[in-house]
């Protein structure tokens, strides 16, 4: 038998008692409980923000490119052959999930009075559809004839609300060509679809079209393309897993010994990843400041309870009881406290994130953040780590006020009473 947790569990507030140590108690428990939930919120948000905007970014561009070795950062590219066993070596391997190919171009969209720049990315039969039908608001995806080059072309809500165009409109778009002496060249578009992922990068000015355009208005066989685009497992280990695709690539010898480079997205746009890496700064500074809280109010709440206990302490010592068996009383005693209040902060930040991630009660504006509302994403490791932290963090926070014990006299405490 444990005679510490016995005694432990018998001196803890009642409900139906007057002690002066209840409400402080309470307190106490209701900021360990509020703390939690706020941690479980806070971290499904962030992870759920980062997840999403992931999704969005891979979804649309893919984890990893192969370019051509001597390209520079603009959409008007230098071609590389395409290469079947390369692609046969890629989808061999176990990380990869999909490879298929692309070519953009540049080019300025002029209905009536309003022009935009865009880039035209073309894709063919390979195209992985998965996140744009996700994303399609209206209309339908490109279906690409053997024999002929469509005409049909994807394009954003937001480049369809800015040239007033609609599902079925036509659009012409120039086109400036690799070759100075040539003239501009121009091609005429149908809208297919229209869809929207609410990331100004992509929406400004991506439309999707036949490969075949690019390849045509450029000037190249049709075996050229800009570069292939590579989806992993995992983008979390993306530098790991750039280094098994760059030994696939230089392994591979090509029919024209094309020297060809591989690039993560991340190193292209560095931009949004250090962004989305300081929302981790967040997260651990908003878990710091809960867990203070809660072990301030802990410290005090076992500080008058063991005030309130002065002459029971006094009592166990005068019959031979050590100050650290005393301690250990006290630490059970805000152990169970603890752990009531993690139970109730579990069950309240639970349901508030599982309301949000079902009925999306809380709108964000999706021009500013991105997503038209806050996202969740519960992860019960995480959450499993919450608790076992808050736990340990504020447990070792009581042994200070447990201190106290060591310099309460027997005869004063007894006495006092």
């Amino acid at each position: 038998m444990n005679t510490e947790l016995y005694i432990a569990r018998h001196i803890l507030p009642r409900k139906n008692t007057t002690n002066i140590s209840k409400p402080i108690v309470n307190i106490a428990i209701i900021a360990i409980a509020l703390g939690l939930a706020v941690m479980i919120i806070a971290v499904s948000i962030i992870v759920g923000f980062k997840s999403t905007i992931s999704e969005q970014i891979f979804g649309f561009s893919s984890h990893i490119e192969i370019v051509n070795f001597d390209n520079n950062s603009s959409y008007e590219t230098l071609p590389i052959q395409k290469d079947s066993n390369l692609i046969k070596n890629l989808q061999n391997e176990e990380i990869v999930t999909g490879v298929q190919v692309y070519a953009t171009k540049p080019g300025l969209i002029k209905v009536n009075n309003t022009a935009r720049g865009i880039i035209v990315k073309g894709i063919d039969e390979t195209y992985n559809w998965h996140f744009i039908e996700k994303h399609l608001i209206e209309g339908s995806i490109l279906q690409f004839p053997p024999d002929t080059t469509t005409d049909n072309v994807v394009i954003s809500k937001t480049l369809a609300n800015l040239l007033g165009l609609s599902i079925s409109d036509k659009f012409t778009t120039s086109f400036v060509p690799n070759d100075a002496n040539k003239k501009v060249r121009k091609r005429s578009f149908i809208v297919s679809g229209i869809y929207e992922t609410h990331l100004n990068e992509i929406d400004d000015r991506f439309i999707l079209a036949d490969i075949r355009h690019i390849q045509d208005l450029n000037n190249w066989e049709p075996n050229q393309i800009s570069g292939y685009e590579v989806f992993l497992q995992d983008y979390k280990l993306l530098d790991k897993q750039k280094e098994t695709i760059n030994d696939i690539v230089g392994y591979d010898i090509s029919p024209d010994s094309q020297k060809l480079q591989v690039e993560t997205l991340q190193e292209k746009t560095p931009q949004i990843f250090d962004w989305l890496s300081l929302l981790d700064m967040n997260a651990w500074l908003i878990i710091a400041l809960m867990i203070l809280v809660a072990g301030m109010n802990m410290i005090t709440g076992l500080l008058v309870i063991i005030l309130e206990k002065t002459t029971m302490i006094g009592i166990l010592k005068s019959i031979g009881a050590q100050n650290a068996n005393i301690r250990k009383i006290f630490l059970y005693v805000g152990s169970l406290l603890i752990g009531k209040g993690l139970f109730w902060g579990n069950v309240v930040g639970l349901m508030l994130c599982i309301l949000q991630q079902q009925f999306h009660l809380i709108t964000l504006d999706p021009t500013i953040y991105f997503m038209s509302y806050v996202p969740i994403s519960l992860s019960f490791t995480y959450i499993l780590l919450l608790n076992i932290g808050t736990f340990i963090l504020t447990t070792a926070m009581l042994i200070i006020p447990s201190m106290v014990i060591t310099k309460i006299s027997p005869s004063e405490a007894i006495r006092f009473d």
